[in-house]
Protein backbone atom coordinates (compact mmCIF):
# COMPACT_ATOMS: atom_id res chain seq x y z
CA UNK A 1 0.00 0.00 0.00
CA UNK A 2 0.89 3.76 -0.71
CA UNK A 3 1.67 5.20 2.35
CA UNK A 4 2.01 9.62 1.67
CA UNK A 5 2.53 11.66 4.40
CA UNK A 6 1.91 15.37 3.77
CA UNK A 7 2.45 18.44 6.32
CA UNK A 8 1.52 21.65 4.91
CA UNK A 9 1.91 26.21 4.99
CA UNK A 10 -1.88 25.44 6.70
CA UNK A 11 -5.04 23.35 7.29
CA UNK A 12 -6.45 23.68 4.12
CA UNK A 13 -3.04 22.92 2.22
CA UNK A 14 -3.59 19.68 4.62
CA UNK A 15 -7.44 18.86 3.10
CA UNK A 16 -6.14 20.02 -0.29
CA UNK A 17 -3.39 17.38 -0.21
CA UNK A 18 -5.21 14.53 1.30
CA UNK A 19 -8.15 14.87 -0.73
CA UNK A 20 -5.88 14.26 -3.90
CA UNK A 21 -4.71 11.12 -3.00
CA UNK A 22 -8.14 9.88 -1.74
CA UNK A 23 -8.18 8.32 -5.56
CA UNK A 24 -4.89 6.44 -4.61
CA UNK A 25 -5.04 5.35 -0.94
CA UNK A 26 -8.61 5.83 0.57
CA UNK A 27 -9.47 8.13 3.22
CA UNK A 28 -6.54 10.50 4.29
CA UNK A 29 -6.58 11.18 8.25
CA UNK A 30 -5.90 14.79 8.55
CA UNK A 31 -4.36 16.69 11.22
CA UNK A 32 -4.22 20.72 12.92
CA UNK A 33 -1.20 18.74 15.00
CA UNK A 34 0.34 15.48 14.62
CA UNK A 35 -0.58 13.51 16.92
CA UNK A 36 1.24 11.71 19.38
CA UNK A 37 0.99 8.48 17.10
CA UNK A 38 0.57 9.10 13.43
CA UNK A 39 -1.33 6.83 11.30
CA UNK A 40 1.43 5.87 8.29
CA UNK A 41 -0.82 7.55 5.86
CA UNK A 42 -1.80 11.47 7.16
CA UNK A 43 -2.04 14.91 6.05
CA UNK A 44 -0.95 17.58 9.02
CA UNK A 45 -1.27 21.23 9.60
CA UNK A 46 2.58 22.78 9.79
CA UNK A 47 1.60 25.97 11.13
CA UNK A 48 4.68 27.61 8.55
CA UNK A 49 2.24 29.55 6.72
CA UNK A 50 2.49 32.71 9.30
CA UNK A 51 5.68 31.56 10.96
CA UNK A 52 8.18 34.14 11.08
CA UNK A 53 11.41 34.04 9.04
CA UNK A 54 13.80 33.47 12.49
CA UNK A 55 11.66 30.03 13.28
CA UNK A 56 11.24 28.34 10.09
CA UNK A 57 14.28 26.44 10.22
CA UNK A 58 13.40 24.72 13.00
CA UNK A 59 9.88 24.40 12.38
CA UNK A 60 10.96 22.61 9.28
CA UNK A 61 13.27 20.68 11.25
CA UNK A 62 10.51 19.62 13.85
CA UNK A 63 8.23 18.37 10.37
CA UNK A 64 10.90 16.04 9.13
CA UNK A 65 10.38 13.04 11.44
CA UNK A 66 6.60 12.75 10.42
CA UNK A 67 8.13 12.12 6.92
CA UNK A 68 9.91 8.81 8.00
CA UNK A 69 8.50 5.66 6.64
CA UNK A 70 6.46 7.51 3.78
CA UNK A 71 6.59 6.03 0.41
CA UNK A 72 5.21 9.63 -0.88
CA UNK A 73 6.99 12.32 0.92
CA UNK A 74 6.33 16.21 0.30
CA UNK A 75 5.62 19.60 1.75
CA UNK A 76 2.03 21.37 0.55
CA UNK A 77 3.21 24.88 0.07
CA UNK A 78 0.53 27.41 -0.17
CA UNK A 79 -0.89 27.95 -4.16
CA UNK A 80 -0.32 31.79 -3.92
CA UNK A 81 3.03 31.47 -2.42
CA UNK A 82 2.19 33.75 0.59
CA UNK A 83 4.47 31.29 2.82
CA UNK A 84 7.60 31.91 3.58
CA UNK A 85 9.02 28.49 2.09
CA UNK A 86 12.49 29.22 0.21
CA UNK A 87 14.58 28.12 3.51
CA UNK A 88 11.76 25.06 3.29
CA UNK A 89 13.74 23.54 0.76
CA UNK A 90 16.58 22.76 2.68
CA UNK A 91 15.11 21.03 5.88
CA UNK A 92 15.88 17.40 5.94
Amino acid sequence: MTTPRLPADDLTGALDSAARFVPLVGTVPTFWRAPLALPATAAIDGETREISPGTLAAAMRALAPLLDGADIAFKKIDSLLRARNCPGRFWR
